[in-house]
C-alpha cells in the first residue's frame, strides 16, 4: 500500500470517528440518550436546554414529549410505592427529592418558549412537596437523633451528616442548628499536644518546637473532625481528651566541641618571579614556581539528640503509635595563617588566611534549635500519615 493510500484511509477513519463523536454528542445533548437509558428527568433538562439554543430542534421536542410524562408516571409510582413502604426509614426524603426533582423541570418549562409549546401545563407538585417537606424534615431529625444517642464518633459523624440534611431540608427546623454543633462535637477526634520537656543539664526552652507543631497540626490535618488543643486549653474546657501526643527529647547533647590543625605546604607554577633584560637592552619576564606554607585551624561543634514521639490512648492510656527521630547539626569555623608566597595560595585559602581568629559559635538555644530542624519534618509526616487514616 502506498503512503498516499494509507493517509487517505487515516483521514477517512479520521472523518468517520469524527462524525460518530458528533453524533454521539449531538443524541446527547437533546436528552435522546437519557431517554433510552430511562433517565426522564435528565432527559427531560437536556432537551429543554437544547430548545433554549435550537427552539426547532426536531430530537430535542422529540425527546421532551417522550420523557416528561414518563417522569410524571414514574414519580408517582415511585412516590406511592415509597409510602405504602414500612422497611424505608427515610422514606419521606426520598419522596421530597422526586417532587423536588418534578417540580424543577416544570420551572425549567416554564422558562423555555419552546418547550412550554410542547409541554404547556406542566405539573407542580405543591401541596405534596410541601406535606413530604415536613415529612421529610422530621423523618431525618429522627434519624440523626438516633444515630447520636449511640455515643460513638462514628455514629455521631452520621448524625452530623443528617442533621446537614435536614437543615437543608427545613432551614433552622426545630434546634437542628445546636444538634449540628452538638453532633460535630461528639464526632470530632480530640487531641492533646503536650509541652515538651528537654532532659539534660541545659537551660533550653523547646516551646518553639511545641507551637510549630501545634501550628502544622491546626493548618495541615486537613479533617473537619480532628481538634488539637494545648495542655491549658483542654484544663480550662475540663476537656477529656481522645488521645495525646507525647514527645520528649532525649540523650541530647549540646556544643561538644572538637578541634583540628592541619599544615600543608602549597605551591604554584608559571609565576612571574622577576624579570631582566638581554644584550639589547630588551626585557624579559621571569616565571617560575612559588611555595608558601598554611596552617589552618579548624572547630565543629555538634549537637545532637532525639526526639521520641508517642501517640496515645487517653481513656486506655495504651500507645497507639510510636516512633523516634534522631537529630544532629554542626557548626563549623576555621582560620589559616601562611609563611611564604602569598601567590601560591588560592582564593579560598586567601581568604583564610585574612581571618584573623575563630567566630563564637551560636549558643546552647540556637544549637538547639538548628538541630531539630529535620526532626520536625519527619515528625510532621509521621503525624500527617497517622491521622489520613481518621
Amino acid at each position: 500500500m502506498t503512503t498516499k493510500k494509507i493517509c487517505i484511509k487515516n483521514l477517512n477513519l479520521l472523518i468517520a470517528i469524527t462524525v460518530l463523536i458528533i453524533l454521539v454528542e449531538a443524541c446527547k445533548s437533546t436528552g435522546m440518550q437519557a431517554l433510552t437509558q430511562g433517565k426522564y428527568y435528565t432527559a427531560c433538562l437536556q432537551a429543554i436546554d437544547k430548545l433554549r439554543s435550537s427552539p426547532d430542534n426536531a430530537k430535542a421536542s422529540s425527546a421532551l414529549l417522550q420523557a416528561y410524562p414518563l417522569a410524571v408516571n414514574y414519580t408517582e409510582n415511585e412516590a406511592n410505592h415509597l409510602l405504602k413502604s414500612t422497611s424505608d426509614n427515610s422514606r419521606y426524603q426520598k419522596i421530597f427529592e422526586l417532587y423536588s426533582a418534578m417540580n424543577n423541570i416544570a420551572e425549567q418549562i416554564s422558562r423555555c418558549p419552546a418547550a412550554l409549546q410542547i409541554i404547556p401545563n406542566a405539573d407542580y407538585y405543591s401541596s405534596q412537596l410541601e406535606t413530604a417537606r415536613n415529612m421529610a424534615a422530621e423523618e431525618s431529625y429522627t434519624l440523626a437523633v438516633n444515630s447520636l444517642r449511640i455515643g460513638t464518633r462514628t455514629a455521631a459523624r452520621q448524625a452530623y451528616a443528617q442533621f446537614q440534611k435536614t437543615n437543608s431540608i427545613i432551614q433552622g427546623y426545630k434546634d437542628v442548628i445546636d444538634k449540628l454543633q452538638e453532633a460535630k462535637w461528639m464526632a470530632t477526634l480530640k487531641v492533646v499536644l503536650e509541652q515538651i520537656p528537654v532532659e539534660g543539664n541545659y537551660k533550653i526552652s523547646a516551646d518553639f518546637f511545641h507551637n510549630k507543631v501545634f501550628e502544622y497540626f491546626s493548618t495541615s490535618i486537613r479533617n473537619e473532625f480532628i481538634n488539637i488543643f494545648s495542655p491549658e486549653e483542654a484544663e480550662s474546657m475540663n476537656l477529656m481528651p481522645d488521645q495525646i501526643i507525647r514527645l520528649r527529647f532525649f540523650d541530647f547533647v549540646v556544643g561538644q566541641v572538637s578541634e583540628s590543625r592541619n599544615s600543608y605546604e602549597v605551591k604554584r607554577d608559571s609565576v612571574k618571579t622577576g624579570s631582566y633584560k638581554d644584550e639589547n637592552g630588551v626585557s624579559h619576564d621571569v616565571y617560575g614556581t612559588v611555595k608558601a606554607k598554611i596552617t589552618a585551624q579548624k572547630i565543629e561543634v555538634s549537637s545532637k539528640g532525639i526526639l521520641e514521639a508517642f501517640i496515645i490512648d487517653w481513656r486506655t492510656n495504651t500507645t497507639l503509635s510510636h516512633q523516634r527521630f534522631p537529630g544532629t547539626f554542626v557548626w563549623t569555623d576555621s582560620y589559616a595563617t601562611f609563611n611564604g608566597d602569598e601567590r601560591a595560595l588560592s582564593s579560598k585559602e586567601l581568604d583564610m588566611c585574612r581571618r584573623t581568629h575563630l567566630s563564637t559559635p551560636p549558643p546552647p538555644q540556637e544549637m538547639f534549635i538548628q538541630f531539630t530542624v529535620p526532626i520536625f519534618n519527619n515528625l510532621t509526616r509521621f503525624i500527617q500519615n497517622y491521622y489520613r487514616t481518621y
